[in-house]
């Protein structure tokens, strides 16, 4: 039988150790696959600073490196910590796509999403008035107006067609489409406004109190 050259053993020898020592042996030692947990902002606005922390699941075995693959003109990334930020001008209002990559060596994560930048974003809404006061029952008012305040400092009316009214307790008082609020017992409710633009929900509330006048009831001597 011949027997293997003690040359050929050692090459072996070495060739195995360097794999190992290099890292290359880690997926089988139980190196897990990275994976990007985190959810980003889909939306930004023109000038104002736009963050956003990757956060991944890993297990630490191996060095995980964050590229940005594809991203709108200004937009950067820390290679090391996964953190984009990007501050949108004036001519990049609408959409751009996004594409990030996290790797560990061994495994990729990848996560695809579009930021939409718009001049400015709903920030606040309010009512006109924003307390109602009734002094008997099956009375009526109106909501006279609802204003939109934006993140700019701009502010518009809302037609109230564009808006929803909810009653907290419509056996005090109801109010319809309109905005037209109806009292029907003795107490305290809220009505509550709610417009939405661009995806963006803003409410608001109008305190209303019933009461009953005495006075006016017919049950004076």
């Amino acid at each position: 039988m011949k027997k293997r050259p003690v040359y050929l053993s050692a090459i072996i020898a070495i060739l195995l150790t360097s794999f190992f020592m290099s890292g290359c042996m880690l997926p089988f030692l139980g190196n897990e696959p990275v994976t990007i947990v985190s959810k980003a902002n889909l939306s930004a606005i023109v000038g104002k600073l736009y963050k956003y922390q990757l956060d991944i699941e890993d297990d630490s075995k191996t060095k995980v490196v964050y590229t940005l693959d594809v991203a709108p003109e200004g937009m950067t990334m820390e290679g090391s910590t996964g953190l984009i930020m990007w501050t949108p001008k004036a001519n990049q209002v609408g959409k751009h796509e996004v594409v990030i990559r996290v790797s560990d060596g061994w495994f990729r994560d990848e996560q695809k999403f579009t930021i939409t930048v718009t001049q400015f974003q709903l920030k606040s809404i309010s009512t006109k008035p924003t307390t109602m006061s009734f002094t008997s029952t099956n009375s009526s008012k109106n909501i006279e107006s609802i204003t939109a305040k934006y993140n700019d400092g701009s502010s518009k009316d809302i037609e109230k067609a564009k808006c929803e009214f909810k009653s907290n307790d419509p056996s005090v008082a109801t109010v319809d489409e309109a905005g037209k609020v109806t009292s029907k017992k003795k107490g305290n409710t809220i009505i509550t406004v709610s417009y939405t633009e661009e995806g963006i929900t803003q409410s608001t509330n109008i305190n209303i109190t019933v009461t009953i006048d005495t006075d006016s009831s017919g049950g004076g001597g």
